[in-house]
């Protein structure tokens, strides 16, 4: 057959002449279409995919780390009214050359999904798709990440616009409008709440040491001195899971620097990072150390009897792996055993509790999967606890230490091959900010304590009882033993500082488990169980009542009714469990205290003081 072979996706494809770049290079595509149906053959140079089948697998023609089930397109469960409308969309997704095959993927099911929930509802066109239908299905996703809803929007916008311009044109400026808003705040939260936490020093320093004295002891089996090496690698580099695993042997190079008296190491890796396509790379370097040069020397070393076996050039190969070169999920069992095995020296068993952020495993649930040998387990029971860091937090340390160390922002960003600065930035965990909040979760739990000040909330007596408990259990004295007291209590019921209120589900060093958009609102407007507070965060909750009183005035003016509602609810939960008790404890507080002696430690509650009748008239108005 006649015609132009382009390649998309490392996949080369075989158009007719009739089909120019014109046709492929627009949104439009439905003649081709025709030609795809007719044949019933996708236009693939190697290997055979018919369009009337089911299931579409592009893993024979797609190059190398696409797992098979990403590269599998699945139409059985599609309503015929849908499904060739589907397959085309899938076509066209793969024709652009933007989106990688496992992101087109994860497209094409949101959209199936979408059109599943049509179909429930009797709708199989989208010619009748209304906005409340999208709204409502949306709605139907708020137990999701406000990252995950948003990639569902974006999706569904694909989805209409690629109809609209190939089959039909449809009025849908509406849904358009709706799909496109984005909820920033919430998905500033998530990304916040999902940063991966850096490794304490105390931690990483222990590992290091243990991992350089196994690299270099020729006793050791040979793939625990290579899992060594490798961990050390993250450790000093700072690659990505997929890069470190498919360097190369003859990567470490070497060139001289300060006028020829030292010589500077750098390794050359590939990265996909910032490359179009599947199967693309680019080459990079990053500097590395002189440990980081051990453990590479160590590995090319240690493997070159397997690589030979194997015919591979790749650095790191392992003596009983089936694929090469190694998943992460291999990298982290082959770290869970050198924990296991050296864990006493490490200091990785049973320090959930002292190292929260890291990655823990039930060691009897590692026996019942048998995913390491047996001979690991033979010190521990199985209600036993290995902590290990996660491949990334690695990374995250070393951006944070060469950060902390003052080293120029354009060299770490290089260094960690971020694209963009702010990329660099997004990997910083502030000390100071985390020993802002150790120090203000202290303050609380001494106030708690000794009953200096009275807490308010859903929890108030769950909270107050676990304390409580705690000290009587702990055969400590309040009285002559109050710092150690703070000291543990902080670490056993975490108090984190939230806009107005105490949050207790998260600590100095540990993000809420939740993060969804839903959580975020309850813990911006007070409405969670987790979260407590005292009169002294009263001007905060003010700040809310202020803001919402001019939220609800504008909805009021433009004539957002169900808006104006919602807000008004939010104002009257905020004066009903956080602005009235606030203004009563305050009131206790100055009867108790004096008033000169209040404002002195509480600056803040001196308005609330001067004007306590005017202001407590104001806001309980909004209960009637």
């Amino acid at each position: 057959m006649n015609g132009s072979i382009k390649e998309l996706h490392n996949i080369q494809w075989l158009f007719p002449e009739e089909f120019d770049d014109a046709i492929l290079n627009s949104v439009k595509t439905n003649r081709i279409f025709e030609h795809i149906k007719r044949i019933d053959k996708l236009p693939i140079v190697s290997g055979d995919i018919f369009f009337s089948n089911d299931i579409w697998d592009f893993n024979s023609v797609t190059l190398k780390r696409v797992p098979k089930r990403k590269s599998e397109f699945n139409f059985k469960n599609i309503n015929l009214a849908f499904k060739d409308h589907v397959k085309f969309f899938t076509l066209t997704q793969i024709w652009e050359d933007v989106d990688k095959i496992q992101t087109i993927y994860i497209t094409v099911n949101n959209i199936k999904d979408f059109l599943k929930y049509l179909t429930s509802n009797d709708i199989y066109s989208l010619d009748y798709v209304s906005l409340q239908t999208v709204s409502k299905y949306i709605k139907s996703k708020e137990d999701l990440s406000a990252g995950t809803i948003q990639r569902y929007k974006m999706n569904l916008i694909k989805l209409f616009q690629f109809y609209s311009t190939n089959y039909k044109s449809i009025e849908w400026v509406d849904i358009h409008r709706f799909l496109s808003h984005t909820d920033s705040h919430a998905l500033k939260a998530q990304r916040n709440a999902g940063k991966w936490d850096t490794i304490s020093d105390e931690y990483f320093n222990s590992l290091i040491a243990c991992l350089t004295k196994v690299m270099e002891d020729k006793n050791t089996p040979i793939d625990d001195r290579g899992a060594s090496a490798m961990l050390i690698l993250l450790s000093q580099t700072g690659l990505r899971n997929g890069e470190i695993c498919d360097c190369t042997i003859g990567s470490l190079e070497s060139l001289k620097i300060l006028n020829g008296t030292k010589t500077a190491y750098y390794l050359r890796y590939e990265t996909s990072k910032g490359v179009k396509g599947n199967g693309n790379f680019k080459e990079v370097n990053t500097i590395m150390t002189d440990l980081a040069c051990k453990a590479y020397y160590t590995l090319e070393e240690i493997y070159n009897t397997s690589r030979i076996k194997a015919n591979s050039n790749l650095l790191f190969v392992p003596l009983k792996v089936r694929t090469l070169p190694v998943t992460e999920n291999t990298l982290t069992r082959m770290a869970t055993a050198i924990a296991l095995k050296y864990g006493k020296e490490i200091g990785c068993i049973n320090v959930k509790e002292k190292y929260p952020t890291l990655y823990h495993q039930n060691i009897g649930v590692l026996m019942e999967r048998k995913v390491i040998g047996s001979e690991y387990f033979s010190h521990y029971k199985p209600t036993d606890i290995v902590s290990i860091p996660r491949p990334h937090q690695y990374r995250v340390k070393l951006c944070n230490e060469l950060i902390n160390q003052g080293v120029s922002l354009l060299y770490v960003q290089r260094h960690m091959n971020h694209l963009e600065k702010e990329i660099t930035l997004g990997y910083q965990r502030i000390e100071k900010d985390l020993e802002e909040d150790k120090d203000f979760a202290e303050s609380v739990m001494k106030m708690l304590i000794t009953g200096e000040t009275e807490i308010m909330g859903q929890g108030k007596d769950t909270l107050m009882l676990r304390i409580n408990e705690h000290i009587k259990n702990s055969n400590l004295n309040v009285a002559t033993d109050l710092d150690e007291i703070i000291n543990d209590l902080t670490k056993k019921v975490p108090i984190r500082a939230k806009e107005g209120g105490i949050c207790i589900k998260s600590g100095p060093i540990r993000e809420c488990g939740k993060s969804d958009a839903t959580d975020e609102l309850y813990c911006a407007y007070g409405m969670c169980n987790n979260l407590f507070h005292s009169f002294f965060l009263i001007d905060i909750n003010y700040k809310k009542y202020t803001t919402l009183l001019k939220t609800i005035k504008y909805n009021q003016e433009k004539g957002f009714k169900k808006a104006s509602e919602k807000e008004t609810n939010k104002l009257r939960w905020i004066v009903e469990k956080y602005l009235i008790p606030e203004l009563e404890e305050l009131e206790k507080e100055v009867q108790r205290k004096g008033e000169s002696e209040v404002k002195e430690k509480f600056p803040q509650v001196s308005f609330f003081i001067d004007n306590y009748d005017s202001i407590k008239k104001e806001v309980k108005a909004w209960l009637n």
